[in-house]
């Protein structure tokens, strides 16, 4: 009779564990479907965001027979002049792609955040900041998200949601 008891204790314990280690293993490729939903969303949206921006910047720069980076600063004192922060986000974003540009543009994009409380330098600020590019930083990217969604900007809201799908179990075991 205790071999029976033993033996029927391994098994509840066996049957306990392998049902744990399933549950954890789905938990794990779900939140994997999360991250790559969220890094599918989030490059499409920087892409779109910067495409129409570097084709204007390319074209400024061949009517002034200039150099497109001459022109992206030039263009970029200019806005920061005129306060608009939307068209100064999206330009910096554009040229965040530049060979080597990624963290100075992160560092600005985060700066034309803080400084002028734009609520798409924000958003474009937590995406960049998760991107992989420069400096990942997902309490930064948090912090920028939640920021931008506070400001009223839908995108970030929903961005904010497929952030936590992904992000929330990392950022709570660090």
């Amino acid at each position: 009779m205790a071999r029976n008891r033993t033996n029927l204790a391994w098994m509840v314990a066996l049957g306990w564990g392998l049902g744990a280690a399933l549950i954890g293993w789905s938990e794990a490729e779900a939140q994997s479907a999360d991250c790559q939903r969220y890094d599918q969303h989030r490059d499409s949206y920087l892409q779109g965001v910067s495409a129409g921006m570097e084709q204007q910047l390319r074209a400024m720069a061949a009517q002034r027979r200039v150099p497109v980076q001459t022109a992206a600063f030039y263009w970029g004192g200019t806005l920061l002049e005129a306060g608009d922060t939307r068209a100064l986000a999206q330009l910096t974003l554009a040229t965040a792609r530049w060979p080597g540009q990624a963290e100075r543009a992160e560092r600005a994009m985060t700066r034309i955040s803080d400084e002028h409380h734009g609520d798409l330098a924000a958003l474009l600020a937590g995406l960049m900041l998760s991107d992989g590019r420069a400096v990942d930083d997902p309490y930064r990217a948090r912090a920028y998200l939640t920021d931008a969604s506070r400001r009223g900007n839908q995108d970030a809201t929903a961005f904010l949601g497929l952030f936590d799908a992904c992000h929330a179990r990392r950022v709570a075991l660090n």
